[in-house]
């Protein structure tokens, strides 16, 4: 039986680690639907690949969580486009959308954060595909295998 918590990655940010309580991702394809007046059936036109959205609720939990999560504020404040890596899904380089911080009194040395991110797209997906995408999302568990598949980003 595979051990789920052994094979989670841990989540980053521009570096920045970060646990994850849940995470989902949204794509699909757009699609425009015209209704023609009398018509009984729609004529749908598709406009392409959608872009692809990750929100993440995620936590930083210790002792200095107070500066890591400055560290993560700040790193979601930065422009341009990074590199996220989520515990499920290939990393991705995204653009941060929002980053929204909670705290609560009665959990101290937690802080909470609903992240939004938006695929970077561009030259930004060309480098995230072939055998960089492969070293980046099986890396962890190809030991020496790893090293045979080293491409610097």
């Amino acid at each position: 039986m595979r051990n789920w918590q052994r094979d989670l990655r841990r989540a980053s940010f521009r570096g920045v680690r970060f646990w994850v309580e849940d995470d989902s991702s949204e794509d699909g394809r757009r699609v425009v639907v015209h209704q023609i007046v009398g018509g009984e059936v729609p004529v749908t036109e598709d406009m392409g690949r959608r872009v692809a959205t990750f929100d993440v609720r995620a936590y930083v939990v210790s002792d200095v969580a107070d500066l890591e999560s400055l560290a993560l504020r700040a790193a979601c404040g930065l422009p341009g486009a990074s590199l996220l890596t989520l515990p499920m899904e290939p990393p991705q380089f995204v653009r941060c959308l929002a980053c929204r911080p909670s705290r609560s009194r009665d959990r101290a040395g937690y802080v909470g954060f609903d992240l939004s991110f938006v695929a970077a797209g561009g030259a930004f997906s060309a480098l995230a595909t072939g055998i960089p995408a492969l070293r980046l999302t099986f890396g962890v568990n190809l030991g020496p295998v790893s090293l045979a598949l080293s491409v610097d980003l």
